[in-house]
């Protein structure tokens, strides 16, 4: 398929021909303004194609997560507490535990659970963000520039609950680490085209050779 913004306008790429399924470890890179927003954005519907089509299961499930995604987080109320004022179920003790559990496989202890989220580290409230997201239990995360504004230990919390997510991730990011960590297939956005790079290094090694 191809996209461009209006008629009058060059595309931002054409003939781009890529698949996405529950086993998909995608990164997108490129330089900005190359088009991969608009790549994740044509991938969850919020656009249309310009040129070609976009197929998608009926049935699948996709989840945004973005650079404000701990955000969300009311600061007053316990892991716990947002867990269960998002996903009330039937107000049953299982219901509760099923949520404690899932909690639990996300990074966020028994003692977290129970604390304000004020009083939890950048990272730590990455991960009780990222268990209600996967809580809805989605086939395909999105994760657009998820690290901008984390330190050091959000970054490593947050690939680590990616890593246990057991769907397939599409992710634009510019963090070396956490692309290292997430991703197992790289596709370039640009001069106009989506391509496969052979990998992550190959692809750091040419882009650094530019620059020397």
């Amino acid at each position: 398929m191809g996209f461009r913004y209006a008629p009058e306008l060059p595309f931002l790429f054409q003939g781009a021909e890529l698949g996405v399924d529950s086993k998909s470890r995608i990164v997108l890179l490129g330089e900005n303004g190359n088009g991969k927003t608009t790549l994740v954005r044509l991938l969850l519907g919020d656009l249309q194609a310009t040129t070609g089509d976009i197929g998608r299961n009926g049935g699948a499930r996709l989840a945004l997560v973005n650079q404000h995604h701990a955000d969300q987080i009311d600061l007053t109320l316990s892991p716990l507490q947002f867990m269960l004022d998002r996903f009330p179920g039937d107000g049953s003790y299982d219901h509760e535990q099923a949520v404690r559990s899932h909690l639990s496989g996300c990074g966020v202890t028994s003692e977290m659970q129970g604390l304000p989220a004020s009083a939890l580290s950048g990272g730590q409230r990455s991960r009780v963000s990222l268990a209600a997201v996967s809580y809805t239990k989605p086939h395909i995360l999105v994760l657009d520039e998820p690290t901008n504004n984390l330190d050091l230990e959000s970054v490593v919390a947050l690939a680590d609950c990616i890593e246990r997510f057991e769907g397939g991730v599409v992710l634009v990011s510019h963090d070396q680490y956490f692309v290292g960590r997430v991703a197992k297939e790289v596709w370039v956005v640009e001069k106009g085209k989506v391509t496969q790079a052979e990998s992550f290094d190959k692809y750091r090694a040419q882009a650094m050779a530019k620059l020397k």
